[in-house]
């Protein structure tokens, strides 16, 4: 039987994180950590000394070393911590939001790119495309709106945009 390409490692407090077999050894020498993003998000994180100055650096900044004003960032969006180099892409800020889920606050609905308009009773689906607002329609239904916004986006920003996960189990609870 064949090995897997990947392996878990375990970091603080104890976390595991999913990463390629062949960075094991080298990342064993930093004292890794999970710490909240700005977002709120979990990340992993090192101090690592470089040219004699201490600085935290995450995990995908590691592996990956992208080059000035890009950062590493997860493909997938799920709670697992999953830093396998297949699993992260080097992006402007710009693009990162591209493949970001919604922020939940105090929004009408549970979807990216999706509202509800109170006057006509129906679900809006808009995109913003270099800075220009596009309304994609108005719809009956939250569904329809949200696949609406997915199809737009695949067209105008590809297979690495965030897909609202329409006809999937939701785990997201809406405020009453």
């Amino acid at each position: 039987m064949a090995k897997k390409s990947w392996t878990y490692m375990s970091v603080l407090p104890k976390h595991k994180v999913k990463i390629d077999r062949e960075d094991l050894e080298t990342l064993k020498a930093y004292r890794w950590r999970v710490s909240a993003g700005t977002q709120g998000r979990l990340r992993v994180v090192a101090d690592i000394v470089q040219k004699g100055v201490r600085r935290k650096m995450t995990l995908g900044r590691f592996l990956m070393k992208p080059p000035k004003n890009k950062q590493v960032y997860p493909r997938r969006f799920n709670e697992e911590l999953d830093y396998r180099k297949d699993n992260l892409i080097i992006c402007t800020l710009k693009e990162r939001q591209r493949m970001l889920p919604k922020n939940r606050k105090n929004n009408s609905s549970i979807y990216k790119g999706v509202s509800y308009t109170k006057k006509t009773k129906k679900w809006r689906a808009g995109i913003e495309v270099k800075n220009r607002a596009i309304n994609l329609g108005d719809f009956k239904t939250e569904d329809q709106a949200a696949l609406a916004y997915n199809a737009a986006a695949m067209k105008y920003f590809g297979k690495d945009t965030y897909q609202n996960p329409v006809g999937r189990k939701r785990t997201i609870k809406r405020k009453n």
